[in-house]
């Protein structure tokens, strides 16, 4: 028996290179989502390696200038290296987002007076591991100003920050009164630096990160100035190293943290920057001799998880 024509091969191929097309679309797709993560995430998570080593240096130079004193360093001295690295045109914000900037500056440089002072009173690791829980705060704002579901991640989040808060600041925990406010203080900013995250991912969607952090430094240093002018420090030769170690961290941190925001979300980028606490506090105990209680470390256990727990909840 003669065989039957295949008039309808091409046809019937058609759903199979059809499939095939959206396979190849899909890996495509998928390669294109690991790049930009990897891209978001692993710049946010050099950043916080870096924002440790700023919370040591911090430490240092605290011991000649108070918290604030030290943040005008910082705003300035990084300001005028990302001028030296840009061209004014390249300065430009597009319309509408000069009060978003302002927003982002104030929330931040708010958050940066909190947080040195923080490291100041109560020590680096301390500090940076109260002020990383802002994923949990940022996500309690949202639930209250934004009418957001309360969900059951949220509340577990929210009950494992206060027992972390219990562990390191509550009664027992041994810590001098000085400590307590250096304490709140890191809350406070924590708080700050939430609505800070969020508002550079804001921008992120039109501006890039060296438009946003120029102008975050740059209006920083004016927020700082009159903390400087109220009582000039004369630091020894001995603060101007530690001093130049929190500009080159700051700058750079700060520029990978906007960087990285253009590629991940605000909520996974958060708890990337969560990992500093890690950094800031083997810089501490390493070149400071400087150690937290193991208390002190179940409580900042506890809020890592909350931490965790937060982000789920905005996922």
């Amino acid at each position: 028996m003669a065989a039957q024509p295949r008039g309808n091969v091409a046809i019937d191929q058609e759903p199979a290179c059809a499939n095939l097309a959206t396979m190849l679309a899909s890996a495509d797709t998928d390669a294109a989502r690991r790049e930009r993560l990897v891209r978001g995430v692993g710049s946010i998570l050099l950043a916080a390696l870096l924002i440790g080593v700023m919370a040591s240096c911090v430490r240092v130079a605290s011991r000649e200038l108070s918290g604030p004193q030290i943040a005008f360093v910082r705003f300035f001295g990084s300001f005028l290296l990302l001028l030296l690295a840009n061209t004014p045109g390249r300065l430009r914000p597009r319309a509408g987002n000069l009060r978003w900037l302002l927003a982002r500056a104030l929330f931040g440089t708010s958050s940066i007076l909190l947080y040195y002072t923080a490291i100041q009173w109560s020590g680096a690791g301390m500090a940076t591991m109260l002020h990383c829980t802002y994923p949990v705060s940022t996500a309690l704002i949202a639930v209250v100003f934004l009418r957001e579901r309360l969900t059951t991640a949220l509340v577990l989040a929210l009950g494992l920050e206060l027992v972390g808060l219990f562990l390191v600041i509550g009664p027992g925990a041994g810590l001098s009164p000085l400590a307590v406010l250096g304490a709140a203080c890191a809350i406070g900013a924590s708080l700050l630096a939430g609505a800070a995250l969020t508002t550079a991912r804001h921008l992120r969607s039109s501006e890039d990160a060296w438009l946003i952090t120029t102008y975050f430094m740059g209006i920083g240093a004016i927020v700082a100035l009159p903390f400087w002018l109220a009582t000039p420090p004369q630091p020894s030769s001995a603060m101007w190293l530690p001093l130049a170690g929190v500009v080159l961290t700051s700058v750079a941190s700060q520029w990978l943290v906007h960087h990285g925001l253009g590629y991940t979300s605000a909520s996974l980028g958060s708890l990337a920057a969560a990992t500093s606490v890690i950094s800031a506090t083997a810089c501490e105990a390493l070149f400071l001799g400087e150690s937290m209680s193991p208390r002190a470390w179940l409580g900042g256990a506890a809020m890592i998880v909350a931490v965790g727990f937060a982000i789920r909840r905005s996922d």
